[in-house]
C-alpha cells in the first residue's frame, strides 16, 4: 500500500513538473519571439528572420519541442510572418505616397522655374532685338556724322581755294 502512494505522489509531482516545464518553455519561447520581432535578440544575430528555428535557438529549446508542445507559439510565428510583409507593404505604400506628394511639389516648382526661364528668354530676345536696332541707329548716325564731316571739309576746302 505504501508503494502505491509513493508512486501516485511521484506521478503527481512529475505531472506538475511537466506542466511547469511546458509553461516555462512557452514563456521563454514567447519572449524569444518578442526579442526577435523587436530586433533585440540575445542569442541569434540582430536582423535574423522570425522562424521556428530562430525562435527555438533564441529560447534555448529544441525545434521539435516547439512543434510538439507549443502550437500557440507556432501559430503566433505564422501570423507574424503573414502580417509583417503586409505591414511593410503598407509602410512602403505610405512612404511612396509621401514621395509622390513631394514629387508633385517638385514638378510644380520645375514648371514654375521653366515658365520663368521662358519669360526671361522672351525678354532677352526682345532686348537683343532692341540692341540690334540701336546698333543700326548708331551706325546710321555715325554714317550721317561722317557725311556731314565730309561736307564741312569740302566747304572749308572750297572757301580756301576761292
Amino acid at each position: 500500500m505504501g508503494g502505491g502512494t509513493v508512486r501516485q505522489g511521484s506521478m503527481k509531482a512529475l505531472a506538475t513538473h511537466g506542466r511547469e516545464s511546458v509553461k516555462d518553455t512557452r514563456q521563454r519561447l514567447g519572449l524569444a519571439v518578442r526579442r526577435i520581432v523587436n530586433g533585440n535578440p540575445r542569442v541569434v544575430e540582430k536582423g535574423t528572420k522570425l522562424s521556428v528555428s530562430s525562435v527555438a535557438k533564441e529560447a534555448g529549446v529544441d525545434r521539435t519541442t516547439l512543434y510538439r508542445f507549443h502550437e500557440p507559439i507556432l501559430t503566433e510565428i505564422r501570423q507574424l510572418n503573414d502580417t509583417t510583409p503586409k505591414a511593410l507593404l503598407e509602410e512602403n505604400r505610405s512612404e511612396l505616397s509621401k514621395t509622390n506628394a513631394r514629387l508633385g511639389e517638385y514638378r510644380k516648382l520645375v514648371e514654375e522655374a521653366q515658365e520663368k526661364v521662358a519669360a526671361l528668354a522672351r525678354a532677352n530676345y526682345r532686348l537683343d532685338a532692341r540692341n540690334t536696332e540701336l546698333e543700326e541707329l548708331l551706325r546710321l548716325r555715325d554714317q550721317c556724322i561722317a557725311d556731314y564731316q565730309r561736307q564741312l571739309n569740302a566747304r572749308s576746302g572750297s572757301k580756301k581755294n576761292g
